[in-house]
């Protein structure tokens, strides 16, 4: 398994450094309110996938990732619920990596094999963070699909960051002080949101974001009431083809080749 070097990223963007350091990391996504989702069994990733450590310098901390399809372009990536990790992503990335994608999945500081104590506050910190570091590895086009909490942060960095399309799943319009609602209006990137008639605060999360939403967007809610990564999941959903194809059908109509 190939293994790339560590690199030091931090606040403001463009703030890296070498650190000479090889990591080997071992890898073991999240809800607003009531819903807090179980955690899945993932299926282990293939030895085509790069593990890489994203240093964030402000905080003296490592978050661990690994990435899956590295060769291929655009790059997607991929942020996690609570109270799970990255592993929930991977079977999903395995998908993105066959469809020509790279997909770069990512534990928040203080889940699965990152650093540090697990912080609301920061999780905006952490994915600009990992946006800075495979900015200087040389991605251009970069993605975002989040799941819940996730999907939270990445419609805020989203806001002030330029990437070429978010895709959110279960999305709380406001998360532990990460702000959706007053986010969304200045995300210009193309939008698709994602969430199930019964899962109730995320549907009506989706409904308030729909309603300040910049174009453009577009939006599917499902009756069932799974949420998050769970809908990627034929064992949880119903509809877990229909959703994996619908984000995979938004990343290609919006990627340059």
């Amino acid at each position: 398994m190939a293994i790339i070097p560590l690199l030091m990223t931090s606040r403001p963007p463009g703030l890296l450094a070498s650190l000479g350091v090889l990591a080997l990391l071992l890898f073991a996504s999240g809800c607003a309110g009531k819903a807090i989702a179980p955690r899945a069994t993932p299926a282990p990733p293939s030895d085509e996938t790069l593990r890489v450590g994203i240093v964030v310098l402000d905080d003296e901390i490592v978050l661990s990732g690994r990435l899956f399809g590295p060769e291929n372009q655009p790059l997607v990536i991929l942020t996690h619920m609570r109270p799970n990790d990255q592993t929930a992503w991977f079977s999903y990335a395995e998908e993105l990596a066959d469809n020509g994608f790279a997909a770069l999945t990512f534990d928040f500081r203080g889940y699965g094999e990152s650093e540090g104590r697990q912080d609301f506050g920061k999780l905006d910190d952490d994915l600009r963070a990992v946006i800075n570091y495979m900015r200087d590895q040389g991605r251009g086009q970069i993605f975002l699909i989040g799941a819940s909490m996730g999907g939270t942060t990445s419609l805020v960095v989203a806001a002030q960051e330029a990437v070429e399309g978010v895709a959110v799943i279960s999305p709380p319009a406001q998360f532990e002080g990460q702000d959706a609602l007053g986010a969304v209006p200045n995300v210009t990137a193309p939008k698709l949101f994602i969430a199930s008639e019964d899962d109730t605060a995320a549907r009506l999360s989706l409904d308030e974001m729909l309603e300040v939403a910049a174009p453009p967007v577009d939006s599917q809610v499902y009756t069932e009431n799974a949420h998050g990564t769970d809908f990627f999941d034929p064992l949880r959903s119903q509809h877990a083809d229909d959703v994996r194809q619908r984000v995979l059908d938004f990343l290609e109509q919006y990627a340059e080749r």
